[in-house]
């Protein structure tokens, strides 16, 4: 394999998806289901909707090009880029006609294989593992959950990089028809052209899915959750595996969730906060119990990966018909494996209208368990509940949020004063769970050993004391320290705007954090309001709180890797915190954090405002998961400009900026202070001001 050239002049060539045509015929997608308005999935003649929407009867559509951008032309060019997070160092490749080596491919025909050259720029910037964030948001946290050395973020080893060139290119052909071909294959490669990986200096020892799966299942035993092994059989014989946490009594998913082929490749991919997501939607309909948590329980005799695969795939077929079943799964429950087959329970059939104007029947299979293991014995007393008032309207109307804490606004645009609005959306006053708990327990931990349940119940003895007034004069008071969140966080060493929901990562509510609930509610005691409050859309009337700060590139790093990439990183900070006497108001600093072009006109013309976050922790980790868009914004439009290959050494530690957001935010409170550190320089942006600050 040969360098590629560092001669950046942009080769263009005419777009393969439309051959220059700007635009692409495709076949309509009317011709799937026939001349039918009521379409099923059985087979039926090909051949155009009469009364179409989009093609009108024709059967073929034009489409601009998205690839191309209706210009026509694509640039011949790829760039793979590789930054050290740790050392701040860049080496990037400029894939061009002639600058890689092509290599027969392993199934016939020839390919540019980029691996190798990937392999070498980790390798110039000492790179032990890395992992592609183009396409997809990179997962900073596989770094430290056992990512194997050159692998991707899934936690599998990376597919090999490669341009497939055209069968008919040959090695006999001329100089100037295989560069010609060359072209057409960068042009069209299908992936992002600028390819970055983010590597680090260290890589974290490999941890084997047996040891995963004995790390989950204590981390189970500790939070009082089911550990499920489900494989899902997707057609004939193949079977996808999914790792999760659920509660007892939760409904088998509808929807397929796993992907891997194999139960280690499962555990290889799986995080703490991947096997909680979705608990919420899962466990809706689980019965609400108060937890008896008890010592470690006895374990049952030792069964290794290879047993738990081998019985759990015998369970995917009918012992008696030897039909194939949708499923099997094995659940960590009371310190024993328990197996079950999955069923069909049922269907549920609806119409969609597709943009041609045919309507499909769609229906979905509901799986059961075909036997249910008994209880687990942390399970307590049920927690009461009552029906939700507000589900109780007529079908389709809602309580509009104006009206939801006092009464109606007259001039609310959604429901014009009557406090009911129509809409399909969830109710906001139980948020789908059709009921409002009069307890709840609240789980605090890091995710890895400590964890601590907190018990609440309404009835119990919390003498609230008046805090202040909302906006609308309803005035709020504050319940007992134990049914403060913020006061627990110091036992597990973090700052109460660090605790976040487990289940999507949110900010815990200001007013759950602070204990802090409407008072003077007729009839209602302001702990059963609170209660009612936080436990909305709760499964099972559980919040599972993470009590562990995302773990990300500190805002030095993050800005020594945007000026590597040719980037800038923007960090807002707004200052809402208020004396110390009105709890209330005390919300502390709230954080924004935002890679962007290093063109401040073109990151104006593309502002997206971020949502707020407590922590810059938090900002930092958000902005990481838009990164992908970033990098593919930041290739030029026009196809004759070249792509950067941005490269430069080991950059010196800068100092962190963090202290001098603090102050600014405090010399101007309640108004966002935006500091942008680009390549050629810093800039700090108050509202209100004519000039800003260079």
């Amino acid at each position: 394999m040969t360098r590629p050239s560092t001669d950046d002049r942009a080769l263009v060539t005419t777009c393969p998806s439309c051959d220059g045509l700007t635009f692409i015929l495709t076949a309509c997608a009317c011709l799937e289901y026939g001349d039918r308005l009521l379409v099923t999935d059985e087979p039926a003649p090909r051949g155009p909707y009469r009364d179409c929407r989009v093609c009108r009867g024709l059967g073929r559509v034009g489409r601009p090009c998205q690839r191309c951008g209706q210009r026509g032309e694509r640039r011949a060019q790829l760039v793979l880029t590789v930054a050290n997070l740790d050392t701040g160092e860049v080496a990037s490749a400029s894939v061009v006609p002639g600058a890689v080596t092509p290599r027969p491919a392993s199934d016939g025909g020839w390919q540019l294989p980029l691996s190798p050259l990937v392999d070498e720029l980790a390798e110039a910037v000492g790179a032990a593992t890395w992992a592609s964030c183009s396409g997809g948001a990179a997962t900073w946290t596989s770094y430290s959950l056992g990512v194997s050395t050159r692998s991707s973020c899934s936690g599998r080893p990376a597919a090999a990089l490669a341009v497939r060139l055209p069968d008919e290119w040959s090695p006999e052909l001329p100089d100037d028809q295989r560069s010609a071909l060359q072209s057409r294959a960068i042009a069209g490669y299908p992936g992002e052209s600028w390819q970055v990986f983010l590597g680090r200096s260290l890589a974290p020892p490999p941890v084997a899915p047996q040891r995963r799966l004995d790390q989950l299942r204590a981390l189970a035993d500790r939070l009082c959750l089911d550990l499920v092994l489900e494989a899902r059989r997707l057609c004939h014989d193949d079977l996808l595996w999914d790792v999760r946490f659920d509660l007892p009594g939760a409904a088998v998913p509808a929807n397929l969730r796993g992907s891997a082929a194999s139960l280690a490749d499962a555990l290889g991919d799986v995080t703490v906060a991947y096997a909680i997501s979705g608990l919420a939607a899962r466990g809706m309909a689980a019965p609400a119990r108060y937890l008896v948590p008890t010592a470690d329980p006895a374990p049952g005799p030792a069964r290794d990966l290879a047993q738990i695969e081998r019985r759990v795939i015998a369970d995917c077929t009918d012992l008696r018909s030897g039909e194939p079943l949708p499923g099997a799964c094995a659940i960590w429950r009371d310190g024993h494996w328990w197996h079950s087959s999955l069923r069909v329970a049922g269907h549920r059939d609806r119409l969609v209208e597709r943009e041609t104007g045919q309507l499909v029947h769609r229906r979905t299979e509901l799986l059961r368990r075909g036997w249910e293991p008994p209880d687990p014995a942390w399970l307590g007393d049920t927690i009461p509940c009552t029906p939700c008032p507000d589900c109780e309207l007529a079908e389709g109307q809602r309580v509009c949020p104006c009206a939801v804490d006092a009464a109606a606004d007259p001039d609310c645009a959604g429901c014009g004063g009557s406090g009911l609005r129509s809409g399909v959306s969830s109710c906001h006053t139980c948020r789908g769970s059709r009921r409002s708990y009069q307890g709840l327990v609240v789980t605090l931990t890091d995710l890895a050993d400590q964890v601590t349940h907190l018990t609440w119940r309404a009835g119990d003895v919390a003498p609230a004391s008046p805090v202040g007034l909302r906006a609308d004069g309803t005035p709020v008071v504050q319940l007992p320290d134990r049914f403060r969140l913020a006061c627990h966080a110091a036992a597990f060493g973090v700052r109460p705007e660090d605790l976040t929901e487990a289940d999507g990562g949110w900010p815990v509510d200001h007013e759950l954090c602070r204990g802090m609930a409407s008072g003077e509610v007729t009839g209602v005691e302001p702990l059963t309001r609170y209660l009612a409050q936080a436990g909305r859309g709760r499964p099972g009337a559980r919040l599972i709180v993470s009590a562990a700060p995302p773990e990300v590139p500190a805002l030095p790093q993050l800005i020594r890797l945007a000026h590597g990439l040719g980037l800038a990183v923007e960090v807002s900070v707004r200052d809402d915190r208020s004396p110390a006497d009105n709890p209330l108001r005390t919300r502390g600093l709230c954080w924004r954090a935002e890679i962007t072009v290093a063109d401040p006109a073109r990151a104006a013309a593309a502002e997206v405002v971020f949502p707020g976050r407590p922590t810059l922790a938090g900002a930092i980790a958000y902005a990481l998961d838009y990164l992908p868009s970033v990098l593919a914004e930041a290739v030029p439009n026009e196809p004759t400009r070249p792509i950067a290959t941005p490269c430069s050494g080991i950059s010196e530690p800068i100092a962190d900026p963090e202290p001098m957001l603090r102050r600014l935010g405090a010399d101007h409170p309640g108004r966002w202070v935006t500091v942008r550190f680009g390549p050629a320089g810093s800039r700090i942006e108050v509202p209100e001001q004519i000039d800003p600050r260079e």
